[in-house]
């Protein structure tokens, strides 16, 4: 099928370039929040509250459940060091400070939540994940489903070279997400579906911060084993929270079974939402509108940010977050 500016044919719920209302005017707005969250579960744990995405109150600083919070490992040290050093980095950034096109700035907690994640996915990487190394490989040159082949004539004026699978690809990956993050939902985590669009089933309903309906999953197996995951998260929550609200109808879900617990967990578990969507991008691309119309931002003030976030990283010398 030859490249065409619209979304996907065979993928009906293929999301718009469209920001709600409660998107827009979020963007500028900003609260305190700064917490940690440990690493993702191997297996469901109990599941958030399908009307909310908060974690669950009894939460220890890092994100588990332990019922004695007093004394935390030297693990739960070194990652609560680590978002810590990130967030701050991602608050003074540049791209924190940046008006995006026809959204303005992203709320506080975008830049930061985004900036952990790719902490998160770079340590996988070293780890030897699968869903990281799929993120990082090198530039397929099949724009029909790599977002970077699509996007190569804008990653070459941007200096960012994707032609080796590795770190710096994976890097500019999550610059090219985060820009889709904007243009899909001005960064705000619980982003319900496009109220303009008439997708309303479990498989196609959008969710989240990167606007992807369940049909999505089909593209590479990675995508249902990230769900599955993930399942119960809702990791790295309360960072995304910081200069956002939400409202009922961006809560709502639709549809029963895996796939409106898809739409649940897109918008409680931000971490889940990013890998997902970053393993999308590089099988997926016409899923998106703003990426077929390349209307995601590329931004050098990004890539700064999360080279900066690698070294921060390399310096702690940490396992996992």
């Amino acid at each position: 099928m030859p490249d065409d500016p619209t979304q996907d044919s065979t993928m009906p719920d293929t999301s718009s370039d469209n920001g709600s209302a409660a998107s827009m005017s979020s963007a500028d707005s900003g609260s305190a929040a700064a917490p940690t969250m440990a690493p993702v579960p191997s297996s469901g744990a109990s599941s958030a509250d399908s009307a909310s995405p908060d974690p669950s109150s009894d939460a220890n600083q890092d994100g588990s459940t332990s019922a004695d919070a007093s004394s935390p490992t030297a693990s739960q040290t070194d990652t609560a060091t680590a978002i810590s050093q990130i967030t701050a980095l991602a608050a003074q950034s540049d791209i924190a400070a940046f008006r995006w096109a026809d959204r303005g700035r992203a709320p506080a907690g975008y830049i930061k939540g985004m900036a952990v994640v790719y902490a998160r996915v770079y340590l996988k990487l070293g780890a030897g994940d699968a869903a990281a190394a799929e993120m990082a490989k090198a530039d397929t040159g099949d724009g029909s489903h790599d977002a970077l082949s699509w996007f190569s004539d804008v990653f070459q004026n941007a200096g960012m070279d994707n032609s080796t699978g590795g770190t710096d690809t994976l890097r500019h990956l999550f610059v090219l997400l985060t820009g889709l993050g904007m243009r899909e939902s001005s960064g705000k985590y619980c982003e319900g579906r496009d109220t303009s669009a008439s997708n309303m089933t479990a498989d196609t309903a959008e969710a989240g911060l990167f606007q992807p309906s369940f049909n999505a999953r089909s593209a590479n197996p990675l995508m249902p084993q990230l769900f599955q995951q993930y399942a119960g998260a809702t990791d790295f929550v309360d960072i995304f929270k910081e200069g956002v609200s939400c409202s009922s109808a961006n809560l709502a879900n639709f549809g029963s079974g895996d796939g409106a617990e898809f739409q649940r967990l897109s918008k409680a578990c931000p971490a889940f939402a990013a890998e997902f969507a970053a393993v999308g991008l590089r099988n997926i691309r016409k899923h998106w509108g703003p990426i077929n119309m390349k209307k995601a931002e590329v931004r050098q003030e990004c890539d700064d940010l999360f080279q900066q976030v690698q070294n921060c990283v390399d310096q702690l010398q940490i396992t996992a977050i």
